[in-house]
């Protein structure tokens, strides 16, 4: 296929070419969609640099196409991989639109195929976004302690997964001390994913206790399960199934029920708000995008990473891997404490020291 001349594109370095692209895309993005482009992005730019990539005219399909070699490299999970993939397609893609480069370049990343669980999986709720949720559901005469504020409350603020969620039973609330206590009882249909091993006990802050208070006050309903067990979640049916928590996500975290919607909809005459359509909506989160957001910002918080493996029922190993994910400017908050003072007067290495000393 001929390519169309160049014309007057200028040839512009890499860096160059990923900030022409974030200028003029980030109008359509949300604030966490740029960072997460930058950060994706900036990884292709690592890519180029080590590869003596300096401006897209250097850019061929062979060059492009060995970006996913980089990745591999790297040992990401396949779902960061595919994330990192799909950044630089899109990217690729707008440079072609503007020709900068040749065009169909970007096909010559093959993005990884990924399960239906997978998909999904390098999403999280942006601690923004669930700030603003639960403020609203907090304020709100209408919403404060239903069903599905209180689940949006406790996978925030513990970080646990969806079967510890539905596993706890009335008896594992201590409304004194604000304890969840989550078991493992495979014989009666509620198995934690590690077993035993996943056992713990957790503390609500204050206010989330007092959501869980005023949703068993007002809204539980006092039910067995098929076991005769008392679930402190319930439905009409008994303990709720994962697709019914996953679809109390879904609708709970519609952006939409708190503030504009960033989609340009009107929430009276959207697809997406009824319960049936509310998972096709680009910016609700399932219950693993909640998990993972609560442990991002459970980090940023500055808990370490084996108080929150402990609450989340995960190794620290596993929280570096695959859930934490701040975005630049939390990571160098995290890192301001220890580095914010440094200064070569008062920070001397122990040889300068003693060679002070000896003056």
């Amino acid at each position: 296929m001929n390519q169309p001349p160049r014309g007057d594109s200028p040839d512009l370095t890499i860096p160059e070419a990923v900030e022409l692209y974030i200028r003029r895309k980030k109008a359509d993005w949300k604030g966490e969609t740029e960072r997460t482009k930058r950060r994706n992005l900036g990884l292709f730019e690592d890519y180029a640099a080590e590869s003596d990539i300096e401006t897209v005219d250097d850019l061929t399909r062979w060059t492009v196409g060995g970006f996913t070699d980089f990745l591999m490299e790297k040992d990401y999970a396949r779902v960061t991989v595919a994330t990192r993939q799909k950044s630089a397609r899109a990217w690729l893609k707008y440079l072609e639109s503007q020709g900068l480069v040749p065009l169909g370049i970007h096909l010559a990343i093959e993005t990884v195929r990924l399960s239906d669980e997978e998909e999904t999986s390098d999403q999280q709720l942006a601690p923004e976004d669930a700030r603003a949720l639960l403020s609203f559901y907090r304020e709100s005469a209408e919403y404060r302690g239903t069903t599905k504020h209180v689940v949006l409350e406790i996978l925030w603020h513990v970080g646990c997964r969806m079967s510890g969620l539905r596993a706890l039973d009335l008896e594992d609330y201590d409304p004194e001390s604000g304890d969840l206590r989550f078991r493992n009882r495979p014989e009666t249909g509620t198995r934690l994913k590690r077993g035993n091993t996943h056992e713990r006990n957790v503390t609500l802050s204050e206010t989330p206790q007092k959501v869980l208070d005023l949703y068993l006050a007002r809204e539980r309903i006092d039910i067995r399960d098929e076991h005769g067990r008392k679930p402190l979640i319930t439905t009409r049916q008994g303990r709720p199934v994962r697709g019914t928590i996953r679809g109390y996500m879904y609708q709970a975290t519609q952006p939409c029920i708190a503030e504009e919607c960033p989609h340009g909809n009107r929430r009276p005459n959207c697809e997406y708000v009824p319960r049936t359509h509310a998972s096709k909506c680009p910016s609700t989160r399932a219950p693993h995008a909640i998990r993972r957001g609560s442990i991002t910002w459970q980090r940023n918080l500055g808990f370490t990473e084996q108080t929150v493996a402990d609450r989340a029922a995960a190794t620290p190993s596993v929280i570096r891997r695959y859930y934490d994910d701040p975005d630049y400017d939390d990571e160098l908050q995290r890192r301001r404490n220890e580095t914010g003072e440094i200064d070569i007067e008062s920070h001397l290495h122990p040889t300068d020291l003693s060679e002070k000393n000896s003056e």
